[in-house]
């Protein structure tokens, strides 16, 4: 006969164990409680109070050897499934299941009784095997539903970033159908960066990736352009890498236009010196682009400057980007460490060869565009998508 006062023996342990199964319940829904996992209100108050039930219920039948009821066998698949649809951090997850352990182990003290801490240290590891290999059937199902749902995820963004960037005229019609899939707002302010082709990121991007915390991925031939959100952070480090830039874009229309100035700005980006933006490339952007248009623009002015020497020339040059960054000849002399009149006499050897007098602000522009010391790296214009 068992000594009521004390210890129980093993399975007289299991059995009121499996008697105390609402004070396993409550046990492990109050330290839930206490850890404030689970309360951002992702999972419904009974949907935890059911899993605890089905899951003290499991375990007690699996340490008992008993067979598993139907609604039981498969409840580590259902419950890992359940919780990567509702969202559920892995983190939070695991806290959660790891409980379980802390709470069977308590309902087994006090089924056991007094002394019973040596029936318990035998069978100490038969009851973490078992508690191990629930939290371990219960993480599979759960990364295996989240990896299927991101893949599904990310196709659906490629095939909406995909139509976004073809839409051409309907780039509108297009943002506000395809906004909700990407995860961002249809009238954000994005910046959009290009990024070359030696300064992509390690790894293969995921073309169309979806918007994380607001950031979009598209990779093209000639280099991968990067879209973000206000002031989303970048989904890779920009350390090192170089392209082009074009910011503060109103609203996810002008995101697909964005890029194509992006790329085309990325041609003037010069290795380490970070991404190139309108204000800073626009002087060799526009000589580019007049000489599409009108083949031999300026060629007199060039060819002219082009037949100095080369120190002479170096000097009439370094003159006219330092006086046109401010259009003083005190300033341009302090850059330079020269003499005032030196800046002058510079300036008036520029406009004699070229024509061009850098104290008129319109033919200081034209001398700024023909005279850009950037070059257009050379590369494919619209380089096909690797989608």
């Amino acid at each position: 006969m068992v000594d009521p006062d004390g210890p129980q023996p093993w399975p007289r342990m299991l059995e009121l164990l499996a008697r105390d199964r609402d004070g396993l319940v409550a046990d492990f829904l109050e330290r839930l409680a206490a850890l404030g996992r689970y309360s951002d209100g992702l999972i419904p108050d009974d949907d935890l109070r059911q899993t605890a039930t089905d899951t003290f219920d499991m375990l007690t039948r699996r340490l008992s050897g008993l067979p598993l009821p139907g609604h039981l066998s498969d409840l580590p698949t259902r419950l890992g499934v359940r919780r990567a649809r509702q969202g559920v951090a892995r983190e939070d997850l695991l806290e959660a299941v790891r409980l379980d352990f802390r709470v069977l182990w308590a309902g087994l003290v006090r089924a056991g009784g007094a002394d019973s801490a040596q029936i318990l240290v035998l069978h100490v590891e038969e009851i973490l095997g078992t508690v191990e290999q629930y939290i371990s059937d219960v993480q599979a199902a759960f990364l295996e539903e989240r990896a299927a749902l991101e893949r599904d995820s990310r196709a659906e963004a490629a095939q909406a970033l995909s139509r976004l960037l073809g839409s051409g005229d309907r780039a509108a019609e297009v943002a506000a159908q395809v906004a909700p899939v990407l995860g961002v707002a249809v009238d954000g302010v994005f910046e959009v960066l290009f990024a070359a082709p030696c300064a992509r990121p390690g790894r293969r991007s995921e073309p169309g990736g979806p918007a994380r915390d607001g950031c979009l991925v598209w990779e093209f031939d000639d280099g991968v352009a990067l879209v973000r959100e206000g002031r989303a952070r970048w989904p890779v480090p920009l350390e090192g890498m170089s392209g082009g830039a074009v910011p503060g874009v109103r609203g996810l229309a002008e995101v697909p236009a964005a890029i194509a100035a992006a790329r085309r700005l990325a041609r003037y980006a010069r290795p380490g010196e970070g991404f190139a933006r309108a204000e800073g490339v626009w002087p060799a952007l526009a000589r580019d682009r007049l000489l599409e248009v009108l083949p031999g623009f300026g060629r007199e002015a060039v060819e002219r400057v082009a037949a100095l020497d080369v120190d002479v020339r170096a000097r009439l040059l370094e003159t006219l980007e330092h006086y046109t960054a401010t259009g003083s000849v005190k300033a341009t002399a302090e850059s330079l460490y020269c003499h005032r009149n030196t800046v002058v006499n510079r300036l008036q050897a520029f406009r004699e060869v070229t024509g061009l007098d850098l104290t008129v602000p319109v033919e200081a522009a034209r001398a700024l565009v023909l005279f850009s010391a950037r070059r257009a790296a050379e590369g494919p214009e619209g380089g096909q998508s690797r989608a």
